[in-house]
């Protein structure tokens, strides 16, 4: 009798986890990436219009870059320099919603353009690839912030080419049979390169740039239409939330950076709270555990801004992080800056509102005038505005 009592039991386990997870028949992408459509959004300034030639001049900027020659020159494992690709990129996304958003053919068109001009440059591909990186040094080598960091070059390139792919999610209807050849074959090419290599890879620490990946990943998936790879995304990414999520908020190296700790802390919850809401909409049930704790995450975006002192008093489960920074001069504390609407973003998710951080709001104003938050791929203001 007890024997059957066990395998029930483990039945009702099994298929409680079955059940669980996302399905691909659960999958309904929006078409436009964060939205079913698009629309005006007063929090992407005007001045983004593609009837701009300045907005035009910065998305060209960025074709055929050499992200690989530039990351060298001028970043190392503290500093990245990124704003060279990473402006360009957000102000494309923002020009081509607004193009949409106005039905204006003829900034559609420049859209376009654009978008198979990055492509026929082959920009970014130059750039290091996860083979290469296997053989080059660590990043803060001999606890060394000024060293070389390759890793950054691969990730920021793979960050970079998810927003390219929101670009042409948005404007794959737009495209004819030979534009959509084009724009397809590069991002077939570039796919192999910076996002599949990192795919359904189990991270022992840290939650960053476009959710580990995971976010791009989804953009993929929506742009060949494949809701399996979807689903085995959302399915991976979750357990990885569960995993370096901890039950009290704290993130698995992210909250333990020392004196910029609180910058990746809300860096990490602003890019977690952005792929919870897209899953949502594309149409995953969220587990209840893994929303308490965004909700006690979130909880600690605020303890940092009000008490500093007590964030910083939780020990890492793992030991002093070798990339933490003790130097008072290279401290960070406030909220992440590129994190434009992490207020919003959090009212939406978790129904928190963020505590008043006089610096962030500040420092976010070099950024809001992009438009985007290319952590996330989108303007989450978009969605009430």
């Amino acid at each position: 009798m007890k024997s059957l009592l066990k395998v029930f039991l483990l039945f009702i386990l099994l298929s409680g986890n079955a059940f669980a997870k996302v399905k691909s028949k659960d999958i309904n992408f929006p078409g436009k990436y964060y939205t079913k459509e698009i629309k005006t959004c007063s929090a992407i300034p005007k001045d983004k219009s593609f009837s701009n030639k300045s907005t035009i001049d910065t998305v060209n900027s960025v074709v055929g870059f050499d992200w690989s020659a530039y990351h060298e020159k001028y970043s190392n494992s503290i500093l990245v320099e990124h704003a060279a690709i990473t402006k360009p990129i957000k102000v494309m996304i923002a020009g081509t919603h607004m193009a949409i958003g106005d039905k204006n053919q003829t900034n559609i068109n420049i859209a376009k353009g654009l978008l198979l001009e990055i492509a026929k440059a082959n920009t970014l591909y130059n750039s290091i690839s996860y083979e290469e990186l296997k053989k080059k040094g660590k990043c803060w080598k001999d606890n060394n912030p000024k060293a070389p960091c390759w890793y950054h070059e691969y990730e920021f390139a793979g960050q970079w080419f998810g927003n390219y792919m929101i670009s042409a999610v948005m404007l794959k209807s737009e495209l004819n049979k030979e534009e959509f050849k084009i724009v397809n074959n590069y991002i077939k090419k570039m796919y192999k390169k910076f996002l599949k290599p990192i795919q359904f890879k189990k991270n022992d620490k840290g939650f960053y740039a476009m959710a580990n990946g995971g976010l791009s990943t989804l953009v993929y998936a929506s742009w060949t239409e494949d809701k399996k790879l979807a689903a085995k995304e959302i399915n991976h990414t979750l357990k990885q939330i569960d995993k370096l999520f901890y039950d009290d908020g704290y993130i698995n190296d992210n909250s333990f950076r020392g004196l910029r700790g609180q910058w990746y802390h809300s860096y990490g919850v602003d890019i977690a709270l952005g792929y919870i809401y897209i899953a949502e909409l594309w149409g995953a049930n969220v587990p209840k555990n893994i929303h308490e704790k965004l909700f006690n995450s979130v909880k600690v975006v605020n303890l940092a801004i009000t008490d500093p002192e007590k964030f910083l008093e939780r020990k890492n489960p793992n030991g002093l992080a070798r990339n933490r920074i003790t130097d008072p001069k290279k401290a960070t504390p406030h909220t992440h800056q590129m994190a434009i609407a992490i207020d919003t973003l959090m009212e939406i998710v978790t129904g928190i509102k963020l505590e008043h951080d006089p610096i962030y709001l500040r420092k976010r104003k070099m950024h809001t005038p992009d438009g985007i938050d290319d952590l996330i791929g989108f303007n989450p203001n978009c969605i009430i505005r």
